[in-house]
């Protein structure tokens, strides 16, 4: 009988972890797992549903007391109902409901890290990595072992997994086109990414770097896809660009379910991590940029270095400067079309052979399958 695997994760808006877990889901059911996703919710509900998915809420974006408490209470309730044989949890809150729910049931556990984890005295003491963790990149598995002193035989990378069906640069964009675009020729800068308060400055900073830049080319036009509690600040941000330019620079979308289609339309995807490989994916050309660092235009020869730290640029320690922005999207639009053409298939390239999400799943299930076999043995034992 196939083994029932819950997920648990903070919320099911979009990001990269969010992306991820649904992703893998999806794989782990085709490949004939049982699959239950416990979070506080959001956008991709629907799509999980599709999949044949149960989702289960709880406020596991919720470090209060009142809220572990009914979180534990809910996946408890989840593991008996579901039948569940495996936890696999995604942040540091789910994980350490998870780690409580599960005592004395037997259930086994694992854990992905897809960051670098604070590590204070008392944020230690609350981190649960599981019979296994698993990291998707050789960064985070070197600070688990040196902050967290996870050891070293229980940690696994395997790298993010990207949808290269669903980002392919020949999906066909429909209208997309004509929403984004003020005229044909325009040259599209797209931003995704959370507007929350550590990364809200960074597209802030986009657009006075759009901004500048629109003297020089006044066919460029940025894009912001997402959401959070700063979108009404970087709104006023582009509501000023709009007005010193005299043109509809810069136009926010909010939250969207079609970011792969949005990608195909552009000429520059600005982001990091996942949104980053997804972009890539579509061969689309990628300039790094987040709230942990900052890494410019990605090309073929610069892959291998910003694999180890996921895509982040973190390992740089420079800032997405307004400067720093400007200059790397100028040298962008000097690039001839051919050359742009070029990089960007050499970015898929580089995604379908190293970043596949269908092999991502395959070798989680293989995670999946060393710990409950080793459950076995203990029973025979």
């Amino acid at each position: 009988m196939p083994a029932t695997v819950l997920m648990a994760l903070m919320g099911l808006e979009i990001g990269g972890v969010e992306t991820h877990a649904v992703v893998l889901a999806r794989h782990l059911k085709e490949m004939g797992f049982n699959v239950a996703m416990v979070s506080s919710g959001g956008i991709y509900e629907d799509t999980i549903a599709r999949y044949g998915i149960r989702h289960y809420q709880a406020p596991l974006d919720n470090s209060k007391p009142a809220s572990i408490y009914s979180s534990v209470a809910a996946i408890r309730s989840i593991i008996a109902a579901e039948d569940v044989a495996l936890i696999h949890a995604h942040a540091r809150i789910p994980a350490f409901v998870s780690d409580l729910a599960r005592r004395l049931t037997g259930i086994r556990f694992v854990t992905t890290a897809h960051a670098m984890f604070a590590a204070g005295l008392h944020l230690r003491f609350l981190s649960r990595w599981g019979e296994k963790t698993i990291v998707i990149s050789s960064d985070i598995k070197e600070h688990l072992i040196n902050k967290f002193r996870v050891a070293e035989k229980n940690i696994i990378l395997i790298p993010n997994g990207i949808d290269i069906e669903a980002f392919n640069p020949d999906l066909p964009v429909g209208d997309i086109e004509n929403e984004l675009r003020r005229v044909p020729d325009d040259k599209l800068i797209v931003y995704v990414s959370r507007l929350d308060s550590t990364l809200a400055p960074l597209a802030e900073n986009l657009i006075e770097a759009c901004a500048r830049l629109y003297v020089e080319f006044p066919d460029i036009r940025l894009v912001i896809v997402g959401e959070g509690k700063n979108f009404y600040d970087v709104a006023s941000k582009a509501g000023e660009a709009n007005v010193r330019t005299g043109t509809e620079l810069v136009r926010l979308l909010g939250a969207r379910k079609d970011v792969n289609r949005i990608m195909v339309a552009g000429d520059l995807v600005v982001g990091v991590s996942r949104v980053a490989l997804e972009a890539m994916a579509c061969a689309r050309n990628v300039l790094l940029a987040g709230g942990e660092g900052y890494g410019g235009l990605i090309n073929e020869g610069s892959l291998p270095l910003f694999k180890n730290d996921n895509f982040t640029g973190r390992q740089f320690k420079k800032k997405a400067t307004v400067q720093n922005l400007e200059d790397a999207v100028r040298r962008f639009l000097l690039l001839p079309p051919d050359d742009r053409g070029k990089r960007g298939l050499s970015l898929r390239k580089f995604i379908v052979e190293e970043y596949s999400s269908v092999k991502m799943a395959a070798d989680t299930a293989k995670v999946y399958e060393a710990v409950l076999k080793k459950e076995k043995s203990k029973e025979k034992e």
